[in-house]
């Protein structure tokens, strides 16, 4: 059997939750605690249903002793006769009664002889007259200390004025502690047994608190374990508190993000590996035809060489992209910005590609409107306006056309548009066309021959979005493609809002 040591006890919320709970439900039945000993601690509080029972215990005695001297016929029947009512008095009432000489108050009769008091004088404190329950001038009640050290509350009241004189009649009881008034009260076990209830109450009513509270956690630290060992597709159920049901929702979104970048890392090892395995194989294969003598006729060598060359040329186009995309990832690209003309980039695109829209018979215009120069790094728009016109030449067959448009959009902004007539793309081809990797053309191969890598529009979309730009992409199947970016103006560094 595991031992389970009391450190391991709190370790979880719902524990802690537990003992927390229970711990202020004692603090503060403690806190009460101490103020009704501290409310039973003054002595006007204390010292009153004492004095009140004393009252009227000497006002019954007093009546007795008035009697007893009326019936009485001699000093000596009436002593005795005052001494056994005295005696039970005391002993009925739970007090104890004295008598005392009137000129020094000492004690000369006391009804408990196993703690005698006799011989001793009474000397104390006076208490003040409001604290006494009656209005009788002739009542006295102070607080006395015996030799032993024992605090008493003694009661005198006057027999009357003639008879008797030489002695006083004295009323004590133990000095009330602080708890005497709950007791006197009936409120100290009252109290308790509250309490008790109380705190039976809210330790379930913490449990089930704690419950509520951690079981929405233990089922995201369920998910998250599950996320850890590769079951990525977990969703939290969206119930609970507001708190409870924003984290889940954080969960969720972070779940599909994780998700969504755990397949893009599959795609992207499976696209990398085949995109980079077939030119590695093409050159293998040719370079082996050369060296085994396979090639031997000029024209077969020629051939071979611009295989090779060709392959390794687009593995270099494919390290050149991913090397852009790791440096953008990482935030190691820098842009070196100046205000930039865009029609002028505009046009030296055209300019480096006309050569090869005429070989392939397709018309490459361009139309430009006077607009304001933009703020961003004249390379990396070259980079985005030249991966857009070669897209669109990649997917426009002979005959058609790329048409680059740009004019001012607004105040603050200018818009470059790509247009060609090219077969299009289905709405769900369009939602992914800036993913890394995602090719329309599942064959890798373009119009005119040309391999693509699908990287080119990945990247475009990176460079836009670090320009403070946006990029939005429509096509219609059979239509074409129309590509729009939009940049700021000048060196302002607010993003424009899609609309």
């Amino acid at each position: 059997m595991t031992a389970v040591y009391p450190s391991s006890m709190f370790r979880t919320l719902r524990s802690r939750l537990l003992l927390s709970y229970s711990l202020l439900v004692v603090v503060t039945l403690f806190v009460v605690s101490l103020a009704l000993l501290a409310l039973g601690a003054q002595p006007r509080l204390r010292f009153q249903p004492a004095l009140q029972r004393l009252d009227i215990v000497s006002r019954a005695s007093r009546n007795d002793v008035i009697r007893l001297q009326l019936s009485s016929t001699d000093q000596d029947s009436f002593l005795r006769d005052l001494l056994q009512t005295l005696e039970d008095t005391a002993e009925s009432n739970n007090v104890r009664a004295f008598i005392a000489t009137a000129n020094n108050a000492q004690i000369i009769f006391d009804t408990d002889p196993s703690q005698s008091l006799v011989g001793v004088s009474i000397e104390g404190v006076e208490l003040p007259a409001d604290y006494l329950p009656s209005t009788d001038p002739n009542t006295l009640a102070a607080r006395f200390v015996d030799p032993d050290g024992n605090r008493w509350l003694v009661y005198t009241r006057a027999i009357s004025s003639t008879g008797f004189g030489r002695w006083v009649l004295v009323y004590a009881v133990p000095e009330p502690g602080p708890l005497a008034l709950l007791r006197e009260l009936g409120f100290g076990r009252a109290f308790v047994r509250a309490g008790l209830a109380g705190l039976l109450v809210s330790v379930l009513l913490a449990w089930v608190i704690a419950r509520s509270v951690a079981r929405p956690l233990q089922r995201m630290a369920g998910a998250a374990e599950a996320i850890a060992q590769g079951e990525y597709e977990q969703q939290l159920p969206l119930d609970g508190p507001e708190e409870v049901v924003r984290v889940a929702e954080s969960f969720n979104s972070m779940s599909a993000q994780v998700a969504a970048t755990r397949q893009a890392q599959r795609d992207f090892v499976a696209n990398v590996s085949h995109d980079l395995k077939t030119p590695v194989t093409s050159i293998q294969g040719w370079s082996q035809a050369l060296l085994d003598g396979t090639a031997v006729s000029p024209a077969d060598q020629t051939q071979a060489a611009n295989i090779i060359y060709s392959e390794a040329e687009r593995m270099g186009r494919m390290v050149a992209q991913l090397l852009d995309l790791a440096k953008i990832e990482s935030g190691q690209l820098q842009l070196n910005r100046s205000p930039v003309d865009l029609a002028e980039i505009g046009q030296v695109v055209r300019q480096n590609l006309l050569p090869r829209a005429q070989a392939n018979q397709i018309h490459l215009t361009i139309e430009t409107e006077p607009a304001p120069p933009v703020w961003g790094d004249y390379d990396r728009l070259m980079q985005v306006v030249s991966n857009l016109v070669e897209n669109g030449l990649n997917h426009t067959p002979e005959g058609g056309r790329v048409h680059v448009a740009v004019r001012p959009y607004n105040d603050q902004t200018v818009e470059l548009t790509v247009h060609d007539t090219g077969k299009g793309m289905s709405p769900e081809q369009l939602t992914r066309i800036f993913e890394r990797f995602y090719q329309v053309d599942k064959s890798r191969t373009r119009e005119g021959g040309r391999v693509g890598s699908g990287l080119g529009l990945s990247i475009v979309q990176e460079l836009v979005l670090r320009h403070n730009g946006r990029i939005q992409a429509q096509s219609e199947v059979g239509k074409g493609s129309r590509f729009t970016v939009r940049l700021p103006i000048g060196r302002s560094q607010s993003v424009i809002s899609e609309k």
